[in-house]
């Protein structure tokens, strides 16, 4: 018998099937992080035995069903990030069991319903803001009985931070415009893009801290907290009250401030927008007695750089193949799926980041642009870090998606020989000249391998030798003769399956051939 589902964090579309509510033994359904419309089928009033349902960031319609208000097991209930509409049913007010409630970000109006107080079992969060609510804030929830004194001044806080957060909206209407329309509308970032404003701003996190939490939890950002510098800061590790671990990306403050604030910027007008697996995920930014803050998910591995090139690296073959595959799919997503597309412009080793089950998630959007594919964009000097640089964008300062392909055929290069990709002089200066010359005189062997690796195992020898080939295609000079990342993430795909699927690959990973698709 089927007692969870879960789909979540996919591209599936079309409405909640009816037909969900005939699993009546069904426990958990998570459906979040996905494009489904419709409304929410009162038929889902069947699940009776229902602990946990989360059908957040979607694009639901509609209203809240009051036959919700009949899950009597029900723990977790999310519905945040929809379209939601009407008024929140008061028969929420029996789910006697709830621990936490969460609808923020919908179009939710009315009053607030007295009935909520009566939620006296909720520990981690109510949170109903960044909706069209009126009226006053019922005393049953403020004071709701029989609650002890820290239940009630943790519900207080989160009551108060809610209304502060709405208030707040207000006055970065414009921020907020920009970070919660479709993708498709985002308008392109100019290099002479009017910057943030210089009073103090802080969107709040749905996942409910504030800026003193992120102070609290780094000691005022001391440098025993940093797991990692860059070009534009430092990364900070925070462990919230919750226990939740955030990464917090400080921007440093002595570089110059428009470029500083174009950074910024950047991050939150593509991070802020988009959602998948191999993608960092923001929580969210901050702007505070001049501070740039952004929030991330943390990445227990860190950087695949920094793994790399360590050291002691251990990583196998088929665990670098499934981070170059998992890079693929998130550029995949940025080039193809967004509309309009994104180019990252700094693809490299340190800034794709790894979780604990070393699953690449391509993150730092700092030089990010938003471009209307196949169409160039010029820029009005390079940016990007030596060796990653395509050569024509050296040159012409015109920024493609074939920019990136070149990025990641270098991030391939390193996975398979282990070099970096600044190289001695004697030896070319950087990694994709080295390969090449070591292919002229002695033709694609194993001797360009990582010999850190099991190079006794024939079979590893060949696919690596495959995926060295899809390398070198992607650092072809001219970027014309570079395949598209869908076909980069076929490419790999196939490449594991001629030679004994390394990895096991989902068939929903296959990505769908377009006829607009360039040819490699």
């Amino acid at each position: 018998m089927v007692t969870e589902i879960d789909f979540s964090e996919n591209y599936l579309t079309g409405e909640i099937p009816v037909e969900l509510g005939q699993i009546k033994g069904l426990s958990l359904l998570y459906l979040f992080q996905n494009q489904l419309t419709g409304v929410i089928p009162n038929e889902i009033s069947s699940l009776r035995n229902l602990t946990k349902l989360d059908l957040s960031i979607n694009k639901l319609t509609g209203s809240i069903p009051s036959e919700l208000g009949t899950f009597m097991q029900l723990e977790l209930l999310k519905l945040s990030d929809n379209k939601l509409s009407g008024r929140i049913p008061s028969a929420l007010g029996n789910l006697s069991h709830l621990t936490e409630l969460q609808m923020g970000g919908n179009s939710l109006s009315g009053d607030i319903p007295p009935e909520l107080g009566s939620l006296s079992s909720l520990q981690i969060a109510m949170n109903i803001s960044y909706n069209n609510l009126t009226g006053e804030i019922p005393p049953e929830i403020v004071v709701p009985p029989l609650v002890n004194a820290d239940r009630l001044r943790s519900k207080i806080i989160t009551l108060v931070a809610a209304v502060v957060g709405g208030v707040s909206l207000i006055l970065i209407v414009v921020i907020l415009y920009f970070m919660r329309r479709p993708v498709e509308t985002v308008p392109s970032l100019q290099d002479d893009d009017v910057s943030i404003s210089e009073s103090d701003i802080y969107f709040r996190p749905k996942e409910g801290f504030t800026f003193q939490d992120l102070v609290e939890a780094t000691h005022h950002f001391h440098e025993s907290y940093a797991v990692g510098r860059g070009a534009c800061g430092t990364v900070y590790k925070a462990v919230m009250h919750s226990g939740q671990v955030i990464a917090v990306k400080k921007l440093s403050s002595n570089r110059e401030g428009s470029n500083i604030e174009n950074s910024f910027r950047a991050e939150i007008l593509t991070l802020g927008n988009i959602r998948h697996r191999n993608i960092v995920k923001l929580y969210g930014f901050c702007y505070h007695q001049g501070s740039n803050l952004l929030l991330y998910e943390y990445m227990t591995k860190g950087s695949l750089g920094e793994l790399l090139h360590g050291p002691s690296c251990d990583l196998d073959w088929p665990t670098r193949f499934t981070i170059a595959l998992g890079a693929a799919e998130g550029l995949a997503y940025l080039h193809h799926d967004c509309r309009p597309s994104i180019i990252h412009r700094d693809i490299k080793s340190n800034n794709i980041l790894l979780d604990d089950k070393f699953e690449a998630h391509v993150g730092d959007f700092g030089l990010a642009k938003v471009v209307d594919l196949p169409y160039s964009k010029s820029m009005s000097a390079v940016a990007g870090s030596y060796g990653y640089i395509a050569p024509e964008y050296a040159y012409t300062l015109k920024v493609t998606e074939k920019c990136d392909i070149y990025s990641y055929g270098v991030v391939l290069l390193e996975l398979l020989t282990g070099r970096t990709p600044v190289q001695p002089l004697e030896q070319g200066g950087d990694l994709v000249t080295w390969v090449k010359q070591y292919i002229r005189g002695h033709s694609l062997t194993s001797g360009v391998l990582d010999r850190r690796l099991d190079l006794e195992d024939q079979r590893i020898i060949d696919h690596m030798i495959t995926v060295m080939k899809i390398a070198l295609v992607c650092t072809s000079i001219s970027p014309l003769d570079r395949p598209s990342m869908r076909e980069v993430v076929l490419m790999l795909i196939e490449s594991n399956e001629q030679q004994g699927n390394f990895i096991a690959v989902p068939e929903n990973d296959l990505p769908p051939r377009h006829e607009d698709d360039d040819a490699p």
